[in-house]
């Protein structure tokens, strides 16, 4: 009888199918997953990412939201929540869950694995994207009604393992009216349609402002970007958010300022982008 060779088994093979197994049935638990990207950053992302969340939640929506901006996680801070919390680990599982944040939304983010918040993530692309599936698949998310995923500017490493591992989500892309900001921003409609994603829209972020002194309406840039880059691809114009410097202030506090300025011009463009989004999907 010859002998018949045992076929090798590749453990780091079976550890990552697991890994996408158990991503596959941690989404299938969650109605919507909406990721908000742009080309360039500084142009608001996190802030609408926050802000959205906070909407949902606001009426009674079980939310959550993860932020995958390995490198530069911002979206404790906007919230309000404690960076010092860790995740709680099941240690029969191995599993842990996000933290519970404001209005009972969970939430996951490097903040929460460094020691500090002056500490960097000093890591290359697949670290990052270990990570990702880690905060995926490992996180006991639950039943929700919506997952925000707060992705890091351009078009590499996180946004497409993101876009590549959750097939049924819907992207939003947010730019300010600058040409350069909505350079990158068009690169990034031309990934997710090459990708075969659902697009939502375009949120024009930082649209103008009120003089507070004379009550006039200036442009910050060149107006129309937004609307060219939604006709040229076909795309929703979901809204365009005014300048507030108030907006910027409660970032920094940690407290979103749909909460805190219920009835300014901001909170009201952005309660109808939410509207217009909740439409879309809950049609």
């Amino acid at each position: 009888m010859s002998e018949e060779k045992i076929p090798e088994i590749n453990l780091k093979e079976m550890m990552v199918d697991e890994r996408e197994k158990n991503i596959k049935t941690n989404m299938e638990k969650i109605k919507n997953k909406i990721v908000i990207i742009s080309g360039k950053g500084g142009v608001g992302k996190t802030t609408v990412a926050v802000n959205l969340a906070m909407s949902l939640a606001s009426v009674g929506l079980r939310v959550g939201i993860l932020d995958v901006d390995i490198t530069g996680p911002n979206v404790v801070k906007m919230l309000g929540v404690d960076p010092e919390l860790k995740p709680r680990v099941d240690a029969d599982t191995k599993k842990f869950y996000p933290i519970n944040g404001p209005l009972n939304i969970k939430v996951m983010s490097m903040a929460f694995l460094t020691l500090t918040p002056d500490d960097p993530v000093i890591w290359r692309g697949p670290m990052k994207m270990s990570a990702v599936r880690q905060f995926l698949g490992d996180a006991e998310w639950g039943e929700l009604d919506y997952l925000i995923c707060d992705l890091p500017p351009g078009t590499s490493d996180e946004t497409l393992d993101i876009l590549q591992l959750i097939p049924d989500e819907n992207v939003v892309i947010v730019s300010t009216p600058q040409e350069v900001a909505l350079m990158d921003a068009r690169k990034t409609i031309k990934m997710s349609m090459v990708m075969k994603r659902k697009i939502l829209g375009i949120i024009e972020n930082h649209s103008g402002f009120n003089c507070p002194h004379c009550g006039e309406y200036i442009d910050l840039y060149p107006p129309g970007g937004a609307e060219k880059a939604a006709t040229d691809f076909n795309i929703e114009l979901l809204g365009k958010i005014p300048f507030e410097v108030e907006i910027s202030q409660q970032g920094d506090q940690g407290l979103p300022f749909v909460l805190k300025y219920p009835d300014n011009k901001a909170t009201k463009a952005f309660k109808a982008i939410v509207n217009k989004v909740r439409e879309i999907l809950e049609k």
